[in-house]
């Protein structure tokens, strides 16, 4: 226990610009980068955001510092749509105000929104789809990108497949170019 104290304790912080140094300053709060605890200590931190999550009824994947919200509409029940854009907007309002609380920043220009089902169920929802991310309306994409795969609104997983595609075929032009310096085995 005393180790970990150490570790998070009597820690300070130098800045260097072009040739100078600032003296250090004390560092009091936040979360070393690059060390074997960091994800650790930052997953304790903020662990309590799912109770936030449960409050507004909302579904949620947490991934290091992505958190990914979604709620579900009954295919047939479009006109829910906007009851869920104000579920998650509210939830989200209340989630900029709880990293503000400690001191950490949702990055509106890194978020993104997607609807998924039919094509004939996207085509019944309203013109308006947006979520409201602090001062930002966040506008629907066509494709996002989920831990490496990309999915598009209806799920065909088109985009994905091509990519997996392009790189297969990339690697296999390469390995042709090496066949001619490298044994069979190695190959």
């Amino acid at each position: 226990m005393d180790w970990f104290q150490s570790y998070l304790s009597e820690r300070t912080r130098t800045f260097t610009a072009a040739d100078g140094h600032s003296h250090p300053i004390a560092v009091n709060c936040s979360v070393l980068q690059g060390s074997v605890l960091s994800p650790i200590q930052f997953i304790n931190y903020t662990e309590d955001v799912a109770e936030l999550f449960n409050k507004h009824s909302v579904n949620f994947h947490l991934f290091a510092d992505d958190k990914q919200l979604y709620t579900c509409v009954t295919p047939g029940h479009e006109v829910i749509a906007p009851f869920a854009r104000q579920k998650l907007s509210t939830c989200i309002s209340d989630l900029v105000a709880w990293c503000a609380s400690r001191r950490l920043k949702l990055n509106a220009s890194k978020t993104e929104l997607i609807w998924f089902g039919s094509r004939t169920t996207l085509c019944k929802m309203s013109a308006d789809r947006s979520v409201t991310v602090g001062s930002v309306d966040v506008q629907p994409t066509d494709i996002v990108r989920n831990l490496g795969v990309l999915l598009d609104g209806e799920l065909t997983m088109k985009q994905h497949v091509n990519k997996v595609d392009s790189a297969c075929f990339y690697h296999l032009r390469r390995l042709r170019q090496l066949k001619r310096h490298m044994s069979e085995d190695a190959l």
